[in-house]
């Protein structure tokens, strides 16, 4: 097991007070029934030649007048996203030829057509809004920057790549301070104690620091200011369910984040100058404690409310587990820069798989049974 998750997951049974530890999308078959509103689409049509039922906008030609209609398969940060959508005069690609190595062309249900999107790195906590990651889009402006040392005269090709991935983080991590600001109501919802409320408002400040660092890199790389538009609210439901409080601390607070902890310390020790490495180790030590703050929460409701709980998070783990075993499209093909901290998707899921392994595994056995680990 590398060092640094052995110290992640050492740093997480400490914050639990257990102790040092020295233990540390759904795709579908063929045969999948979709629902009302689903369509299942033939395997040939994905890259990773997995059949699957996803949500049809459309379901033949004529309900899509403009250009037929098609699959289309893209990695949110979260998981697999695909439709069965039409394709119309307003899309800016037509297929994944169009667009450059480290991009695909996929249908966003934010914009309604299809258009180049890059993957990105998800460490900060995603602000889910119907099972969708949602971020503000990037605007001009520069009051969100801090003053970075770092060389800006990279490739050309390199720059534009590493320049939209951290400008997707940035959109993540700003994200990020709204989802803390639900977990906030959440929290206070349930009755929960002061330090776990404290600790949650402590995060969201983190966030914001961690986007102004992003945002930084991006304009660094990008050669203009950037920084967060509005973040549209509409559709996000104040939960107060607590089954559906469970589900969401467990997959985006509990593993989201563990991962996500895991990544920036691996991003750090893969920084081609010192001056990012320190900061994203930063990064990394405030993202493990966030993720101790998920873990301690989730001891906290299993103490309060019992079997219910544990019965909600022993689903949402199996569900987790079964998306990082799923094989992402190859992606040979795609511009890495990991110095800069663009990775490639395979590499990434290879350290989820890990981290999954080395780090969350134990902390689940402890809180949830030994059943809770297959």
């Amino acid at each position: 097991m590398p060092a640094s998750l052995f110290a992640l997951r050492r740093r997480l049974f400490v914050a639990l007070g257990l102790g040092a530890s020295t233990g540390c999308s759904s795709s579908s078959t063929s045969g999948a029934s979709p629902a009302s509103d689903e369509a299942c689409v033939c395997d040939h049509a994905f890259a990773d030649d997995h059949a699957r039922c996803v949500p049809a906008l459309c379901r033949t030609d004529d309900d899509c007048p403009d250009g037929g209609r098609g699959a289309s398969s893209w990695f949110d940060v979260r998981e697999l996203e695909s439709y069965l959508a039409g394709r119309g005069f307003t899309d800016t690609c037509l297929r994944d030829g169009d667009c450059e190595t480290d991009q695909d062309c996929a249908y966003g249900c934010d914009a309604g057509h299809r258009r180049r999107r890059y993957e990105a790195c998800a460490i900060g906590r995603p602000f889910v809004v119907a099972g969708a990651a949602r971020t503000a889009p990037a605007v001009t402006r520069a009051d969100w920057l801090t003053e970075i040392d770092l060389p800006s005269d990279l490739p050309s090709e390199v720059q534009a790549a590493i320049a939209s991935h951290w400008a997707a983080v940035a959109a993540l991590e700003h994200a990020s301070v709204a989802s803390f600001a639900a977990v906030t109501l959440d929290l206070m919802a349930l009755g929960a104690p002061p330090d776990l409320l404290a600790e949650a408002q402590r995060a969201a400040l983190d966030e914001i620091e961690h986007a102004r660092f992003a945002w930084s890199l991006a304009s660094l790389w990008s050669g203009r200011p950037l920084g967060p538009g509005p973040l549209a609210l509409d559709g996000f439901p104040l939960r107060h369910v607590l089954e559906d409080i469970v589900e969401t601390l467990v997959r985006d607070g509990c593993v989201g984040e563990t991962l996500g902890a895991a990544e920036a310390q691996l991003c750090a020790e893969l920084a081609a100058h010192p001056v990012l490495a320190a900061r994203l180790a930063g990064i990394a030590d405030d993202e493990t404690r966030h993720a101790a703050l998920a873990w301690r929460t989730l001891r906290w409701l299993l103490a309060s409310h019992g079997p219910a709980v544990r019965l909600v998070a022993l689903g949402a783990v199996a569900e987790l587990r079964a998306e990082l075993t799923t094989d992402l499209p190859p992606d040979d093909e795609r511009l890495a820069a990991p110095g800069w901290g663009l990775l490639r998707p395979s590499t990434r899921r290879a350290h989820h798989r890990e981290t999954f392994a080395a780090v969350i595994e134990p902390v689940l056995r402890t809180l949830l049974g030994p059943t809770a680990v297959a």
